[in-house]
């Protein structure tokens, strides 16, 4: 046990109504807090989980109420404050601003606010739009992208899908089988995931997506997005490549990553990445400003920033949450587990573990590249540092059981980092 930065009774202010914000409560909660807990979050939602918007939710195959995070029959213990946007943090006395004019105080702040889509930049000139409003992209970040982009009829439609991550890749499977006539994804690399996950696996997943009508662009990267001229008929937009290259399109995704949500905090004495604007912190979540922890897509721990944990996985938020929570109450420190990730794509379960972004070699066990069975070692100075299987649960269940489990403490021990 160590001391609580929260009194059992105190208020507890959680800024973010997504997984790591509603987990912290959740944590919290069940280490015995009994004091008041507020969540505010922008959405006029509940708190809902976000990897079925492109996939189960968009196809709807999910329903709104399938993806809640809280149970309605047993809902948590804290007072909800939607539809309401933060825009700024004060130290003395604690507390956060909202855009509403109120100010919300606090014994304890942890700030879980996210981060937001990137988006393809239009190139429309005035005269090229007509009157009309930029070319602007669906992107799939919440659930009103994914409502958007659910709602617009994609049979017989030309789609193209900008990016080669698991997110871009999960919606591009998506449009397929919602009937889109044509599907191209614009990856910026020959094979998707090549440099993050080695060739044998990015020749795995592209060759899954081709043979069931997925067409890949050339390597070369987007650089915008333009509307058509009206008279040319076909397609209404353009996605213009680096290498000069033209994608028409019907429907343009775009899936090229995210920036923290942390803009609200220049202000303040909160410490950011100059390279992301994420919030630093300790490996238990702890900012520069005391009382004040992070969590999520918007923070960057100390493990982060020295490279030893990805960033952005939905179970790394899932297992901040609980650090922080047992950091705020004073209970004993929860591990980290070794990282994970999965995507289901068509009828592939991809599954990752380890500190596969630390590796300096790619071994493939078993399985190939076209036959949806593949299975990758990978390793650092030839020590096995993390796996990867499509369609290989018990295998990855395996590797993730025997892997070691490390104290949160023990990650990347230090002072809270107070610059990038």
């Amino acid at each position: 046990m160590t001391v609580p930065t929260l009194a059992p009774e105190g208020h507890l202010l959680i800024v973010g109504a997504g997984l790591a914000g509603y987990h912290t409560a959740r944590g919290v909660r069940a280490h015995g807090h009994t004091g008041p807990i507020t969540i505010i979050g922008e959405e006029h939602r509940a708190a809902y989980d976000r990897p079925a918007l492109s996939k189960a939710y968009l196809t709807g195959a999910a329903a709104e109420e399938d993806l809640l995070l809280d149970d309605p029959e047993d809902p948590l213990d804290v007072t909800w404050v939607s539809g309401v946007g933060v825009v700024g943090l004060r130290a003395e006395p604690l507390g956060v601003h909202t855009d509403d004019g109120a100010f919300h105080t606090a014994d304890a702040v942890v700030i879980t606010t996210g981060a937001s889509a990137l988006s393809l930049p239009s190139l429309d000139s005035s005269e090229d739009r007509g009157g009309c409003a930029p070319a602007r992209p669906y992107v799939l970040r919440n659930m009103e992208d994914a409502l958007a982009l659910r709602d617009t009829p994609l049979h017989g439609a030309d789609v193209v899908v900008v990016g080669g991550g698991f997110l871009a890749l999960e919606s591009a499977a998506t449009c397929v089988a919602r009937g889109a006539g044509s599907v191209t994804v614009a990856a910026g690399e020959e094979d998707p995931g090549a440099r993050r996950l080695g060739s044998p696996v990015a020749r795995a997943i592209r060759s899954a997506h081709e043979a069931r009508g997925i067409r890949f662009a050339p390597g070369a990267r987007a650089q915008g997005l333009r509307r058509r001229p009206p008279s040319d008929g076909g397609p209404h937009y353009e996605v213009l490549l680096g290498d000069g290259g033209v994608l028409p399109a019907d429907i343009v995704i775009c899936a090229i990553g995210a920036e923290p949500r942390t803009e609200w905090l220049l202000d303040s004495f909160v410490r950011l990445c100059t390279q992301s604007g994420a919030v630093l912190c300790d490996d238990t979540g702890a900012t520069s400003v005391p009382g004040v922890y992070a969590a999520g897509d918007c923070a960057q721990w100390a493990s982060h920033s020295s490279g030893l944990r990805p960033v952005g996985h939905w179970q790394e938020a899932f297992e901040e949450a609980a650090v922080v929570a047992a950091a705020l109450t004073g209970s004993d420190p929860v591990p980290l587990q070794e990282p994970y990730f999965w995507s289901d794509q068509f009828d592939l379960r991809i599954q990752g573990v380890g500190r596969i972004h630390l590796a300096d070699d790619v071994t493939v066990v078993d399985g190939t590249s076209d036959g949806g069975d593949l299975l990758v070692h990978y390793s650092r100075d030839g020590v096995n540092v993390g796996i990867l299987g499509i369609n290989r649960l018990r295998d990855v269940t395996r590797w993730r059981r025997g892997s070691r489990i490390r104290p949160a403490s023990a990650e990347a021990p230090g002072p809270t980092p107070v610059s990038a």
